[in-house]
């Protein structure tokens, strides 16, 4: 067993988003997003790993797949890998959010910013 404290992982920075690892196995690849208002992530897919994204704080928006969706705190979405997605903070304070990639997909996809 392993715990790991969330509230280190949530650390914001005014430059660039940061991402956090929490969890990096063979088979599962966890981390925390961290995104000022503006910041975000370009469209992109994860290959044959399906995504779960849990928005813990904020607002946003997420393109999948040329489709753009209002996301807020507490709202949990589900992409499959082959799916392309973005991801940004369009409301005014910062966002953060909880994810999951299974199976873990390639290493780059693991390294912290």
């Amino acid at each position: 067993m392993n715990i790991e404290k969330l509230s280190e992982k949530i650390v914001y920075m005014d430059e660039n988003l940061t991402k956090r690892i929490l969890y990096n196995e063979s088979r599962i690849l966890n981390f925390v997003l961290n995104f000022r208002p503006g910041q975000g992530v370009p469209p992109h897919n994860h290959e044959e790993s399906d995504l779960l994204i849990h928005v813990l704080v904020g607002q946003g928006q997420m393109g999948v797949d040329g489709t753009n969706h209002e996301i807020t705190q507490g709202d949990v979405i589900h992409c499959k890998g082959s799916e392309v997605f973005s991801l940004t903070n369009t409301g005014d304070k910062d966002m953060t959010c909880f994810v999951v990639l299974a199976p873990n997909p390639s290493p780059v996809y693991s390294i912290e910013v």
